[in-house]
């Protein structure tokens, strides 16, 4: 299944997937972060054991169970920030690639939580705020899951191992960001990397899919009308009781079922276009079945409702198949494959954001789990940053960070490290 794929793109195909409101949501098309001088080399990630691919980049490990289950904090050879780090999940010594959150033990899980709820504690800390002026930092902790990307996404394919990435953006990096509204964005593969086609559509079906499934107390779903005031990410939203929710052990078993839910789903819906419910092999696509037929198959699934069925319907009339010489076209041109290629398995960002607390104000901003899925473009997420729905972090072209930069990034992230050695109480509420 493709997109169109002539070399000057006019309109934009999916366009039809956006509500009208979409073009004009605020955005942040380009958002520079400061990078290291000489970094690695961006190799895809074939190494037997994840040492022997992030070797000095590791920070600190931890165990996480008796069967060789660990948690490891690394460095980013590409910073999203420059205060950040990244947390991976490695089960088994490594033996299991867990990629998703249903594919390691709850209490590993419950553990990498304690470990994301320290990492909010620490940024919100007053000391920390002064050390690294963090008066009105932006946090966004979350994970990316396409265990599929070999043939479309040039993003994540270098590690299928469960990282989370634990960003903190100071009003610095952000304050003097362009804001624009989504339709002016001209350029369509950078529009589908802030917004994809299908967001809008996929929280409307997660949706549908969890009317039937109670949340945990004390959270609700939250519609797009939720976050006006403070801007804040498209997707299916479920409104937290507060940063303290992730040391519950109900947070990692809704993440779990927030991921086999939309597992289902998904199959589900696969099935109903193509006739089979399984992902497809690198460089292949199944046919797609006739529209009436998709329309048959959608009516047969009750659980969905009439505009998440419209939205399913109006995306059949979009797709189309590709033929065996576009796929070996696409198979050539890795950059085409990426603008024009759908996905071949489920691809979602999953993660917690909270608007930015400014000030010395005590009062505590709101919190949400959100799940953005994609059928287009980029792998991940576009973090809603500064009043933005979605900015594009420009990790390669931006500064090579200053000395002064790269010392206190150390600090931030050796100060981290040494609460955590001193068990230190979690600061924010």
């Amino acid at each position: 299944m493709t997109a169109v794929t002539t070399r000057h793109l006019v309109a934009d195909r999916f366009g039809p997937l956006y509500p009208a409101s979409a073009m004009t949501l605020p955005v942040i098309p380009s958002l520079p972060m400061p990078r290291f001088a000489a970094p690695p080399p961006d190799v895809r990630n074939l190494s037997p054991h994840y040492r022997d691919h992030y070797g000095a980049n590791i920070l600190r490990e931890y165990p996480a169970g008796r069967s060789g289950d660990r948690l490891a904090f690394i460095d980013k050879a590409f910073p999203h920030s420059v205060y950040d780090m990244m947390l991976l999940a490695t089960v088994g010594d490594d033996r299991v690639i867990a990629s998703s959150v249903s594919d390691v033990p709850e209490a590993m899980l419950t553990a990498l939580l304690k470990f994301c709820r320290q990492f909010v504690g620490y940024v919100d800390a007053s000391s920390t705020r002064r050390r690294f002026d963090l008066d009105g930092a932006q946090l966004m902790i979350g994970t990316n899951h396409d265990p599929y990307t070999v043939d479309r996404d040039n993003g994540q394919w270098w590690d299928k191992r469960m990282h989370w990435h634990l960003n903190c953006w100071p009003a610095a990096a952000y304050r003097d960001a362009s804001i624009v509204p989504l339709g002016e964005v001209g350029d369509l593969n950078r529009r589908r990397a802030l917004v994809d086609p299908i967001a809008h559509l996929a929280a409307q079906v997660m949706r549908d899919a969890s009317r039937t499934q109670p949340l945990p107390a004390g959270c609700h779903l939250a519609g797009d009308a939720d976050l006006s005031a403070a801007g804040g990410p498209v997707g299916f939203k479920i409104a937290l009781p507060d940063w303290n929710f992730l040391l519950d052990t109900a947070c990692a078993r809704l993440l779990v079922q927030l991921h086999e839910m939309a597992t289902g789903a998904y199959a589900q819906l696969r099935e109903c276009f193509t006739g089979s419910p399984a992902a497809s092999p690198p460089w292949t696509r199944p046919g797609l079945l006739p529209p009436g037929q998709v329309a048959a198959n959608l009516n047969n699934l009750t659980w969905l409702s009439e505009p998440g069925r419209q939205g399913l319907v109006m995306l059949r009339a979009l797709l189309r198949d590709i033929t065996a010489h576009e796929m070996a076209l696409l198979r050539t041109n890795m950059d085409l494959a990426n603008r024009c290629l759908t996905l071949a398995g489920l691809d979602y960002h999953l993660g917690f954001w909270s608007p930015a607390r400014l000030g010395s104000s005590r009062e505590c901003p709101p919190v949400y789990l959100v799940m953005q899925f994609k059928l287009l473009s980029a792998i991940g997420s576009s973090p809603a940053i500064g009043g933005s729905v979605a900015s594009i972090l420009d990790r390669f072209r931006g500064p090579i960070m200053s000395a002064q930069q790269t010392r206190l990034r150390r600090q931030f992230q050796d100060g981290f490290l040494a609460d955590l050695e001193h068990g230190a109480p979690e600061a924010a509420a």
